[in-house]
């Protein structure tokens, strides 16, 4: 503090004896006690960009972007300011030029710590470039020289590209079992990580907690596996007839059976479970498996798929009371093996007091942009998008085994690659077909490999970035 006393001394001082020599009809002058930053923006900023040159040599370029665009937020409390949606990496923080406004005309200073710890203070100026590679201190005055509020200010930069995808193999978490299932579907639920797979005529589940697996209560339909749907804290499947649930994966118990039950579950929202029976029709049941209905279809029922390789849902953006379902699954192979892609239908559900009802309706968008028809197929919902992976291409699909992850952005109407998603480089699943896929409530994919016993999880990198704070009071 040493080192600001005189200068700021000097200069109240200096302002009392200005308005001294005034005449009495002069202006006059108000000084205040108080004062606080009230506003912060960026300039113009460097971004340097990584691309490949003609020879597949690494080149950078540097481009500029307007730094204004991204909004900083001020907790008058905390005494921070920063920005929640971090600048680009590859943005130069060390040169920067921002705009600071103050209260009542308030004074701002950068406040350095010298060699020796003590206050090194400097004018801040809006044409001066900054260094913001690590948090500063800034200091605002009244303009009456007796008090200051210091704010610690972070220009944040992403270390990582948002829209990369980053995959670990989980070393420890391989397991023989799944090599001994020649069929398998993931789901996860209450944190857990649970595994249903075929293995002879039962059906096997394996439980993680993101560490080692253990054995759940088996049963005895061999066909249960493929029946695996998740809603709210249940899972719920079908064996021997019945519908079955587990909050755990170690005890099951028994919803539902005979009468109008489903042969086949396909698919959950938040309030209804939906599945096939054996006359084809769609039924939901919004009773956690009791009470089964059938539901409207618009358009042949006949391309309804046989199995459900997976399903999503997500509130209306306009309107919060209803929710878009979707289901994706093959068709019989063995009745239809002229198919090369894989069947897509959606239906909204409304749940306000004047809900009208809705039809399943198939999605056919265009013919080079339908989802191909492959072997044991799976489908997840993540974030805002879709994906889908599979082994080799079923019926008359000629697609290669897990050559590319396909994505749907428009609810599962047109599926394309997307340079966002990939699989791990050297992944693996011997000459297998058999594995699983699935998303946790972290935004991790996992995928389960039967032909090797392999484990992966994958997030792409915005999904994993914690959201900062952005409303205050003081």
């Amino acid at each position: 503090m040493r080192r600001i006393i005189r200068p700021f001394v000097i200069l109240f001082s200096s302002l009392i004896l200005t308005v001294s020599c005034l005449s009495d009809d002069s202006a006059s002058y108000i000084y205040y006690s108080d004062t606080a930053i009230t506003s912060f923006s960026l300039g113009t900023l460097n971004r340097t960009m990584w691309t490949k040159s003609s020879t597949g040599a690494d080149s950078s370029y540097v481009e500029e972007i307007d730094g204004s665009d991204y909004h900083f937020y001020i907790d008058q409390a905390g005494r921070r300011i920063y920005n929640p949606d971090s600048l680009p990496v590859g943005t130069d923080a060390a040169h920067v030029i921002c705009n600071i406004g103050s209260k009542n005309g308030g004074t701002v200073v950068i406040a350095y710590k010298d060699t020796e710890g003590a206050d090194s203070l400097a004018y801040y100026s809006s044409s001066d470039s900054i260094d913001f590679s690590e948090p500063l201190d800034f200091r605002v005055y009244a303009n009456d020289g007796m008090n200051f509020r210091t704010y610690k200010i972070s220009v944040n930069v992403h270390k990582e590209d948002p829209d990369s995808f980053t995959w670990q193999r989980m070393d420890g978490m391989a397991s023989r079992t799944f090599r001994q299932f020649d069929a398998m579907k993931a789901t996860t639920l209450g944190g857990r990580l649970i595994v249903m797979g075929r293995n002879g005529s039962a059906t096997r589940v394996m439980i993680s907690n993101g560490g080692a697996w253990t054995e759940g209560a088996s049963l005895a339909d061999g066909e249960a596996w493929a029946n695996a749907v998740v809603k709210g804290d249940s899972l719920f499947t079908i064996s021997g007839g019945q519908i079955m649930r587990t909050a755990d994966g170690n005890t099951w118990d028994a919803c539902g059976q005979a009468g109008d039950l489903p042969v086949r579950l396909m698919a959950a929202g938040s309030v209804k479970l939906y599945g096939l029976d054996a006359q084809g029709r769609v039924v939901s049941s919004a009773h956690g498996g009791y009470g089964w209905t059938a539901d409207a279809i618009t358009g042949d029922a006949s391309m309804l798929p046989a199995t459900g390789a997976g399903y999503g849902y997500a509130a209306l953006k306009t309107d919060d009371t209803a929710e878009r379902i979707i289901m994706v699954g093959n068709r019989d192979l063995s009745a239809h093996a002229e198919d090369s892609v894989a069947m897509v239908w959606s239906k909204i559900e409304e749940y306000s007091n004047a809900a009208r009802q809705h039809s399943w309706i198939q999605c056919e968008g265009d013919a080079k942009y339908r989802l191909p028809s492959l072997t044991n197929l799976s489908v997840t919902a993540y974030g805002d998008v879709m994906l889908a992976i599979g082994g080799k291409g079923a019926g008359t699909s000629t697609a290669e085994a897990f050559s590319k992850v396909y994505v749907s952005l428009d609810n599962g109407l047109t599926w394309a690659v997307d340079g966002s998603y990939y699989l791990p480089e050297d992944f693996t699943n011997g000459v297998s077909d058999v594995f699983a896929m699935t998303a946790d409530d972290d935004n991790f994919i996992w995928i389960i490999c039967g032909g090797t016993g392999d484990v992966w999880r994958g997030r792409l990198n915005r999904l994993g970035w914690p959201e900062e704070q952005t409303s205050f009071t003081e």
